[in-house]
């Protein structure tokens, strides 16, 4: 079976970028035996600490931002129909509301 050899991968992702294999012409295993790659491995993500921990603290803030819509939701599901007059809204547009996505944040925070 032959394959490709020295193909070029360009990611429009800063940051990412495929990285040389260290055994790079030596014969290699895969899943129709051994055969031979160019390309294996990619460079880390973070190229320092504080970008990895930037990147946690990104995630954690979202995910608490998930949590928040959807409680939000949920607690306006729980209003009485009283308190949605008071608003200036129906039942129809709470149902609406209530049945987004969590990951659905109409303020792209």
């Amino acid at each position: 079976m032959q394959c490709i050899r020295n193909i070029r991968w360009i990611d429009l992702i800063p940051g990412r970028t495929l990285a040389p294999s260290p055994r790079e012409g030596d014969a290699m295993k895969s899943q129709f035996g051994k055969a031979q790659f160019g390309f294996v491995g990619t460079q880390p993500l973070f190229k320092t600490p504080t970008e990895r921990r930037n990147w946690w603290r990104a995630l954690r803030w979202q995910v608490r931002r998930w949590y928040e819509l959807a409680h939000q939701r949920r607690q306006l599901a729980m209003l009485s129909d009283a308190a949605l007059k008071d608003l200036g809204l129906s039942r129809a547009d709470i149902l609406e509301e209530s049945e987004r996505p969590f990951w659905d944040d109409p303020f792209k925070r």
